[in-house]
């Protein structure tokens, strides 16, 4: 076959639409800022999404669940390389992501005698160097893009910018409680944008949005985890607790207490 470069290229193009359509109907996760460091947040039926990667630095991923957990393996594996070859300093989001989790995940897209990876990830870091470089999100081809206020990883592109658009970029100055709830309401509308056609949604109500959480959280239930820069200890990463999602679910679905 790789005599043969078009029958390569439909080869791949047959893989990104199988990618495609095995990861359309994941939950997001979203990430953003907030006053005393980052929030990610998702759903989930079951098997974690969110993960402490290395001291500052989260880890999360949609797609198959034994995917996810083999580039979790494999970024954990790296950080703790760079920090043994060179120091704990020199661990950084850029780092693992530019020579670790996109080359592998492009090397497993390309060779298209072995299974692709059937996952996104995203890879956060409190405090980086560089603003730019707080997020970055991979996708299945190993292509990736970095961002400073919010990071969304999907199965579709139009639910993910559904959600930062919906997303204040102000988040990095509110506190905890109320940036969960606005990452609670942002995941109301993806959940919509994700049911709906494009031509089916408006801009949706508070009560649209309330209804579609409300129904997700039936069958599933939220996981959220932070990169708290107020922890005195060297990790920095903190599972949040079932009160405090039970609390952000329940102010993201009080209609009353928001416009429409």
């Amino acid at each position: 076959m790789l005599e043969e470069p078009y029958r390569w290229v439909e080869a791949i193009r047959n893989r990104r639409e199988y990618l495609e359509d095995q990861l359309a109907g994941a939950s997001p996760v979203i990430a953003c800022r907030y006053a005393d460091g980052l929030l990610l947040l998702t759903t989930t039926p079951g098997p974690r999404k969110i993960f402490e990667a290395y001291n500052q630095i989260a880890f999360a991923g949609v797609g198959h669940p034994a995917d996810i957990e083999k580039l979790r393996k494999s970024v954990i594996d790296i950080a703790h390389l760079e920090a043994f070859n060179l120091s704990a300093r020199d661990v950084s989001l850029q780092r693992l992501v530019n020579f670790g989790v996109g080359p592998l995940m492009k090397a497993a897209f390309d060779e298209i005698f072995r299974s692709p990876f059937i996952a996104r990830v995203m890879v956060a870091e409190l405090d980086p160097t560089q603003e730019r470089e707080t997020f970055y999100t991979v996708d299945a081809d190993g292509s990736f893009t970095g961002a400073d206020s919010v990071a969304v990883i999907a199965g579709t592109p139009e639910v993910a910018d559904a959600i930062r658009a919906h997303l204040s970029q102000d988040t990095a100055d509110q506190p905890l409680k109320q940036a969960l709830r606005s990452c609670v309401s942002a995941w109301g509308v993806g959940r919509l944008r994700g049911e709906a056609a494009a031509e089916e949604l408006d801009e949706p109500t508070s009560a649209q949005i309330a209804e579609a959480i409300t129904s997700a959280l039936e069958s599933v239930h939220l996981e959220a985890a932070v990169l708290d820069r107020t922890l005195p200890t060297k990790t920095k990463f903190r599972l949040l607790d079932e009160p405090t999602l039970a609390a952000a679910a329940d102010a993201a679905t009080d209609v009353s207490g928001s416009g429409s």
